[in-house]
Order: structure tokens, then C-alpha cells, then sequence
């Protein structure tokens, strides 16, 4: 049961799931343009178009483009952020009273605005347990087929060993001719088995050339054919492309149009092979080759597929195909190769790349010279007390019931602007307009540097300050059994699973976002209300800018500006409202842990 939990696990099976779900809506694309075209495109191309989709189940995630299929699909983006029936929670009046609560929970929410997910993982409900329960069976199938598929293939070699017999020094010179022929320097073996019913190439590293015995009734020529049929499938390297299909399926047999995929992918397998052997005859011996086909397919005896083998195969029902393509063989067309190629590149671009997320239209770069919002200072306009701080709680929630979009109300705001000036404060906070107007002007809050360079650093190890925690790699457990519970654990009715804590010493606020596996993907950090020159809201986001160059990324959320900066694995983001232009809090995030599948977590 703990292998099921386990982070890492949980993070590949969110994987798979999305992929299967692309590599799906490719498989069904692939089968349209085949159906459409059908023998007008060279059988090279018709099998080019299942290696992409062999690709598409090995890479991790393309590149996000406009022009992706899966644009027209955007439940595919859904599901590796929703795998396995997340809890999915809409705006209601209970968010409202935890946030009320818990004012740093707002800046989470507005920061967070979007799809609204808590995942089944996080919780300990039967939800979680229906993904344990999936994730197991799925190890289960994937481990017995592997074993099935190793089963097989090593029975069908002892099969051959014992009751191969070696073939005859005229044998191996027509094998020899054949291979100068097709241009092939590696060497096979070459003997006759009973065990066979149809030529076959079985191994990769040693390939081994096996004869049904009945093959020496036939005279050299169709020997010959046979020969350049078997050393096209070398020549394709399709041992190797079997191989890794079958070994593919291992991760997704629970998808029928996957298996599919396989059969028509073997059958356009023969069908090419077949076509790189006609063009290695003369024109003249192209019907005598489709008469050895046909022989020998008569002859056949369907069999299982060996992920280790190829050889001259096919079912009675792929006859009539095989046949017209090499009564309709054509050595050069050029428009129709053109026509392959373009449908190759096409779907290349489509299928092999992910579409973009909503949150991709959200994200702006500022152009050249440009002014962005959060370089708008307002002279006048009042600081924003740290969400973190726990004075004026009281005060603070109430604004927030009444509607507050970022949990701070105009009385913090004035709290804050107490704050900012300690002199005034020790006055009995009786500052005068002009002073509180003072507090926010860029040339009073300037020498914040070293302080947002220190932010950075720890950002780039995954880590913010006071807290021995690493984003991407903590579990919350570990947070629990250093700090002990949560001031605020999350609730099932939070928009997202964070667990809060004040941890006493001056240290401040932070807010821990909980992922899949109960990795901390999120660390944020709201600042320490003891050194009131270390106050978060004493720095304005011009500073920022000003310190670390330019970001990555500005986006807006309800009524807070983020700034991010893309350190390494890690992206900092500083938060702050829109109005104020000051920060309110950092985040420290691992979009790997987030969203590992591509994309980003809303």
C-alpha cells in the first residue's frame, strides 16, 4: 500500500493516463487520413505515420502551440490535473468563510483563480482509495503482460533452437546476393525449422533467418523473394520498432484503440517491407513476387504476435490488399511522395505538440519599453498590510466577509501605513496623510535589494526563508512532524489543499499547497512582522524588477499583479494587489511536481 502512495508512482500514472488520452486522439486521426487516402499513398508513408504515434507515447510533452489538434480537445489538458475524479469544488459561501478565517487563504485563491481542484490524493476519503485501487491494477496488468511478452518470446527461441536445421551452402550464397541487393551489411544466420510456417527474422542483436522446411520445394528466384522481403524488415529495423510498441503496451493495455493501432501498424509493417522488396527486382518479376506471397500466405498458420520476430506474415483478409499494392506498384511518384512527406510534417506539427492551457492566454510579456501594470506606482496610494501578520485578525476578517478581494481591508491598509513609519508608531500611531503618502513613493522604499537577491537564492534551491523545506520534494508529513499541525490545515471545502502556519519566533506566515502523492509543490511565504525593514510591503514591484531584471512572466489574477521569474527547476512569483503595487507574499513552485504531464496547475 505504500508503493501506491508513493509520490513518484502516482506522478508516472498521471502521465500515462494523459498520455493514452493523446496518443488516442492521434491513433483515431492516423486511421481518418488512411481511410481517406488508402492505396494512393506509398505503404511507406501509411507506416511512417505509426512510428509518430510510437513518438507521442514516448515524449514526455511537446511544445505548446496554437496550431495543436488537441486544442479542439482541451479535456486532455483537464485530465492531468483531474486524473482519477478529483474533487471539484465551484465559489460558494463556505471558500468564502475560510478564507474569511484565514486571510492569507484569499491571496491563495486569487492567486490560484481558475479550475478549482482539490486532488484525490491529498485527501484521505475514498477517493483516494479509488486511485490506489486503479493504480494497483494497473501495475498488475502491466506486470503480467511484460511477463507474457518475455514468456513468449523466450519459448519461441528454445522452440527454434531445438529443431533448427542449418542451411545448405547454396542457401547462403542466394542469402549473400540478396543482401548486396538491398544494401545491407549486417550479417544473420540462415537455417530451416518445422516450427515456422512462414519465413521469419527473429532477434534484434543476433538476427536469425528461419525457413519453414517447405520453402526448399521452391526454386531459387522466389527464394530470393522471400529473401529481400525478410532483409527489408532489417533493413526497417522493425524488430526493434516491435519490441518497443509491445513494450509501450505494457503501460497502455488498458486502451483497446492502442492494440488497434499495433495490428494495422504490423499490417502496413508487411505491406512496406513488401514495397522496398519490388524495388529491388526487375520490373519484370513483380507478378512472379506477388505469386511467392500469395504461396506462402496459403500456407500460413496465424500465430501470435512475437515482439522479438518479423517475418513475411499476414491474415487471409490482408490478401486483397497486399495484392493490389504490388499490382499497382509504382518505382518514382514523386507527387505522392511530396503528398506523404506534407501529411508527415503535418501531423507532426499537430499531434507531436500540446495545446496551449487557459492559464497560456492569461501570461503577458511586456514589450520593449512598454509599461506594465506592475510598474505603475500611484503617489498616495496606502501600503497593504502582510497577510501574514496576525495583528488586526479581527479586523482583517471582517473586510473579507464584506467582500475584500485580496483579504486586505482599508483598515489594515491603515494599519499598515502605521507600520511603515516607526517613529509615528510609537506616537500611538497618529501619523499625519502626508507621511502615510510618503511610505509608498519609490524613492522611500528603495535599498531592498540584497533582500530580494536573498529571495531569489533560496528560491533557486526550492526553499523561502525560516522554513528547512524544499518545494517539489517535502511531503507535508514531514512539514507535520517538524512543525507539528497546521494553524489552518486545509479544508474539503477550500478552492485548494494548503496548510497554513504562524510557527511563532517572528518567523511569519507561510502556506504549504499540497500535491499529488502529498508533495509540497507550493511554498509561500508571506513575510515576518517583526523587522519592519524586512516587510514585505515595504518592497514595490518596480524594485523587483529593477533587482532581477525582467520576468518571465506578468500576469494578472482578480485584483493581484504576479511577477515570475523562472529560476532553474523553480519559479518565484511575487504577489501583490494591483492597486498598491507592493508585495504582499512569494511563492516558490515546482511546476514538475505541479503539473509533470505539461501545462500548469490553475
Amino acid at each position: 500500500m505504500q508503493l501506491l502512495s508513493d509520490p513518484s508512482l502516482n506522478v508516472f500514472f498521471d502521465w500515462v493516463v494523459k498520455t493514452t488520452l493523446l496518443a488516442s486522439i492521434m491513433a483515431g486521426l492516423i486511421l481518418v487520413i488512411k481511410a481517406v487516402l488508402k492505396n494512393r499513398l506509398k505503404p511507406g508513408w501509411h507506416y511512417a505515420l505509426w512510428l509518430l504515434l510510437m513518438l507521442r507515447l514516448l515524449i514526455p510533452a511537446g511544445p505548446q502551440t496554437a496550431f495543436s489538434i488537441y486544442n479542439l480537445f482541451s479535456w486532455t489538458e483537464a485530465a492531468s490535473e483531474n486524473t482519477a475524479a478529483p474533487h471539484l469544488n465551484t465559489a460558494g459561501s463556505d471558500d468564502t468563510a475560510a478564507s474569511s478565517k484565514h486571510p492569507e487563504l484569499s491571496s491563495i485563491d486569487s492567486e490560484n483563480s481558475g479550475t478549482r481542484a482539490v486532488y484525490p490524493d491529498q485527501s484521505k476519503d475514498s477517493t483516494w482509495s479509488i486511485k490506489q485501487m486503479l493504480i494497483g491494477i494497473w501495475m498488475i496488468g502491466a506486470v503480467l503482460l511484460l511477463i507474457r511478452l518475455l514468456a513468449v518470446n523466450i519459448r519461441f527461441s528454445m522452440k527454434l533452437r531445438r529443431n533448427a536445421v542449418a542451411a545448405k551452402q547454396a542457401d547462403i550464397m542466394l542469402l549473400a546476393q540478396a543482401r548486396r541487393s538491398m544494401g545491407v551489411k549486417r550479417r544473420e544466420r540462415l537455417s530451416f525449422s518445422p516450427a515456422v510456417s512462414t519465413p521469419t527474422l527473429f532477434g534484434w542483436i543476433r538476427p536469425h533467418l528461419i525457413m519453414p522446411t517447405s520453402s526448399r520445394e521452391l526454386d531459387a528466384e522466389r527464394q530470393s523473394h522471400i529473401y529481400l522481403h525478410e532483409l527489408a524488415h532489417m533493413k526497417h529495423a522493425d524488430i526493434l520498432v516491435n519490441w518497443l510498441m509491445h513494450l509501450l503496451l505494457v503501460l497502455h493495455w488498458f486502451n483497446p484503440l492502442l492494440w488497434y493501432a499495433l495490428y494495422k501498424m504490423r499490417e502496413d509493417q508487411e505491406l512496406s517491407a513488401d514495397a522496398l522488396a519490388l524495388r529491388k527486382i526487375h520490373p519484370s518479376q513483380v507478378s512472379e513476387y506477388g505469386y511467392t506471397i500469395i504461396t506462402l500466405l496459403e500456407r500460413t498458420k496465424i500465430r501470435g504476435y512475437v515482439p522479438g520476430a518479423a517475418g513475411l506474415s499476414g491474415s487471409k483478409q490482408q490478401l486483397k490488399r497486399r495484392i493490389l499494392m504490388i499490382k499497382n506498384f509504382k518505382r518514382k511518384s514523386i507527387g505522392w511522395t511530396m503528398v506523404g512527406l506534407a501529411i508527415v510534417v503535418a501531423l507532426s506539427g499537430c499531434a507531436l505538440t500540446n495545446g496551449k492551457t487557459a492559464s497560456d492566454g492569461n501570461t503577458t510579456t511586456p514589450a520593449a519599453g512598454e509599461t506594465t501594470p506592475a510598474e505603475t506606482v500611484t503617489p498616495g496610494t496606502t501600503a497593504p498590510n502582510n497577510a501574514g501578520d496576525k495583528s488586526g485578525d479581527t479586523a482583517s476578517n471582517d473586510d473579507t466577509k464584506n467582500g475584500s478581494g485580496t483579504g486586505v481591508n482599508s483598515t489594515a491598509s491603515t494599519d499598515s501605513d502605521t507600520k511603515s513609519q516607526p517613529s509615528d508608531r510609537n506616537k500611538g500611531g497618529s501619523s499625519s496623510g502626508n507621511s502615510a503618502q510618503a511610505s509608498v513613493k519609490v524613492t522611500e522604499t528603495k535599498g531592498h535589494e540584497q533582500q530580494i537577491k536573498d529571495i531569489a537564492a533560496l528560491a533557486k534551491k526550492g526553499k523561502v526563508k525560516g522554513a528547512d523545506f524544499v518545494a517539489g520534494k517535502t511531503i507535508i508529513d514531514d512539514i507535520h512532524t517538524s512543525w507539528g499541525e497546521p494553524d489552518r490545515p486545509w479544508q474539503p471545502s477550500d478552492s485548494y489543499a494548503y496548510d497554513s502556519y504562524s510557527p511563532g519566533a517572528g518567523r511569519g506566515t507561510y502556506a504549504f499547497g499540497i500535491g499529488r502523492g502529498e508533495v509540497v509543490y507550493d511554498i509561500r511565504y508571506f513575510g515576518s512582522p517583526m523587522d519592519e525593514n524586512q516587510a514585505f510591503n515595504q518592497i514595490n514591484f518596480a524594485e523587483i524588477k529593477k533587482t532581477l531584471g525582467k520576468p518571465s512572466s506578468i500576469k494578472t489574477n482578480n485584483t493581484d499583479d504576479i511577477l515570475t521569474y523562472k529560476l532553474g527547476e523553480y519559479e518565484l512569483k511575487f504577489v501583490g494587489p494591483h492597486k498598491t503595487q507592493r508585495l504582499d507574499h512569494i511563492s516558490v513552485y515546482s511546476p514538475k511536481a505541479a503539473a509533470p504531464m505539461g501545462g500548469s496547475v490553475k
